[in-house]
């Protein structure tokens, strides 16, 4: 009799052994709702987007700002304004944050960027200035948007965007905000080899010398 207990106690000690080993894999469920909730919407920061950073500073101000291209599109129309016939719109949806990192940034706007391109076509890029034949042309930024933070990763171009309203958005230190410019481009214009420009606080007014960073050919041309 005192084997045949002996041998109850450890089949009983075994079930429980089996029991706790059940409750250790359905234990795992958290980790299936962590899955889920990375599926979920993201929100890149700044130094998580590829490519790279401009540091520009709007005319006037000193506040400097980084800028990366995250996005490139050819599109007829951009922020609620159409581009003229016999034209598209190179849309740039950028990335935006503080240029120094201990510190937020006030009034942060783009209208000021410049897109620059090769000109292949060896014509003058000014049509008041036929004379002139530069290696590249400068074109300025219409429409330009308003910075919008907590704009999920990809969905920029389906967002509805409002032209800038002057007044700009104040950035907190290392916070990153979505905005997109748009260019007017002639259809049948190469737009290989783009460039993203902007003044800096000492070059304020001489296109040619802006510091740039190249961008991506655009989707849809």
């Amino acid at each position: 009799m005192l084997v045949a207990g002996l041998a109850l106690l450890v089949t009983a000690c075994s079930g429980d052994g089996g029991g706790t080993g059940t409750a250790a894999t359905s234990g795992d469920s958290p980790s299936d709702d962590s899955a889920t909730a990375q599926s979920g919407p993201k929100y890149s920061q700044f130094a998580d987007f590829p490519g790279q950073a401009l540091v520009t500073t709007e005319p006037g101000l000193d506040q400097a700002i980084q800028v990366k291209a995250v996005d490139v599109a050819w599109t007829p129309e951009l922020a609620g304004q159409s581009a003229k016939a016999g034209k598209h719109y190179v849309a740039v949806y950028v990335a935006v944050t503080g240029a120094l990192a201990d510190r937020g940034v006030q009034r942060a706007r783009i209208k000021y960027l410049q897109l620059r391109r090769n000109n292949t076509a060896g014509e003058p890029c000014d049509p008041y200035e036929p004379k002139e034949i530069p290696q590249y042309c400068f074109t300025e930024a219409w429409p330009a948007s308003d910075l919008r933070t907590e704009l999920a990763d990809k969905t920029w171009r389906e967002a509805t965007w409002s032209a800038d309203s002057l007044m700009g958005k104040n950035l907190d230190r290392g916070e990153t905000a979505i905005g997109v410019v748009g260019f007017s481009v002639a259809d049948g214009t190469n737009t290989d080899g783009l460039q993203l420009c902007g003044p800096t606080k000492e070059i304020e007014v001489d296109v040619t010398r802006f510091p740039c960073v190249p961008i991506p050919k655009p989707d849809g041309v």
